[in-house]
Order: C-alpha cells, then structure tokens, then sequence
C-alpha cells in the first residue's frame, strides 16, 4: 500500500515524474503504430484485398478511412489530458473518481459527491470529458460512416471538426465545469450537419 496523507489521498504519483504524459502517450502511439503498420503492409500485397481498395477509391471512400485514421489519433490528446490530471491528483488505478462527503446533518452523514477542488477537480472532471466523448463516440460514429457512403469529404470534415473539439473540450473541462462548453458550438454543428446528410439521403432513397 502506497503512504497516503491524512485524507488517504497517496504521497507520491503512480505515474512517472518525467516525461509529460503527452510525449509518453504519443511515443506509446507512435511505436505501437509503426509495428502494427509493418505487420498491415503484408496484407496490401493481395490482389482480392487491392480490387477491393480499388471499389472503395471509386467510390470516393478513402475519406471515410482516413476520419476514422483521425479520430483514432486523436484520442491521444484526450487521454493525455487525463492521464496529467490523474498524476497531479495521485490517484492510482483503478479509482476513476474522487468523493468527499458533505455536511452532516446530526449523527447522519452528508450525501458523497465528486470532489470539485484543486488537482482532485481537474482529476475528476478530466475523467468525465473522457466519459462524455465515449457516451457520443458510438451514434456520432455511425452517422460518420453512414454519410460518408454519399458525401465523404462533406463528412470527413464534420467528423474531423468533432473531434478537435472534443479535445478542446477536455481541456477546457479539466479547468471548470463551464470550460465543457468551450468547442460547444462548432461540435453540435458538426453532428447536427451528419445527421441532416441522413435525413436527406433516407428522404431520398424512400421517396
């Protein structure tokens, strides 16, 4: 067991002092990327798998493979993000949050809410912009895939929009609870814009 202060929060980070948590993740990244990319290449070298890459080029789907390359890698920011917080709050695996107790009312205990202050805030909230990218990554993911059948560029770049601002939203979450706002706008115009491709190409198609 780790020493603890007299809150039981842990002394020392889990996490390594040196280097930042973004060259970490993004070297992690980099090498697990290049070896997976090594062991793909063997696969272009098949001549089903390139008349196949050959439809998906007509058909002008390389933007729909390359905002999906993009949301991947920019998943990195938002981990790092996370991964910063959780060492300057010191708060190992698997804690995903941090409670403190509020005001008792006689012998009954206050009810446990999440911690708002300091690096355990930032922790917490960090934590949340996390879950709330993974609450709206499968239907916005979905509507990506299904407009970029008909529109791939238009959607390559909501999807690429979405995104970006997810991890400005991260930060800006990390901060306050109003920081979640920031890249607010720009994302609902994004997802908003996918799901109208939708409801045009289903009116069309069923008209």
């Amino acid at each position: 067991m780790p020493e603890t202060d007299s809150r039981g929060i842990p002394l020392k980070s889990v996490m390594p002092e040196k280097p930042a948590m973004w060259i970490i993740y993004t070297i992690l990244h980099v090498v697990l990327g290049s070896i997976g990319l090594s062991i793909a290449w063997y696969f272009v070298y098949n001549p089903e798998a390139n008349v196949k890459i050959l439809i998906i080029s007509d058909l002008g789907l390389g933007w729909l493979y390359l905002g999906i390359l993009v949301l991947k890698i920019l998943q990195i920011p938002l981990i790092s993000i996370l991964g910063h917080a959780r060492k300057d709050a010191k708060i190992g695996l698997p804690d995903q949050q941090v409670y403190k107790v509020m005001g008792a009312e006689g012998s009954k205990l206050g009810y446990v809410l999440m911690e708002t202050d300091g690096a355990l805030g930032d922790f917490n909230r960090a934590q949340r912009a996390l879950m709330n990218y993974h609450e709206n990554f499968p239907t916005t993911v979905l509507l990506y895939v299904a407009a970029s059948f008909v529109f791939p560029f238009a959607s390559f770049v909501c999807i690429s929009i979405w995104a970006i601002s997810r991890c400005i939203n991260a930060l800006g979450y990390k901060g306050s609870v109003n920081g979640r706002l920031n890249a607010a706008l720009p994302e609902a115009i994004a997802t908003s814009t996918l799901q109208g491709i939708l409801m045009i190409v289903a009116k069309k198609a069923l008209s």
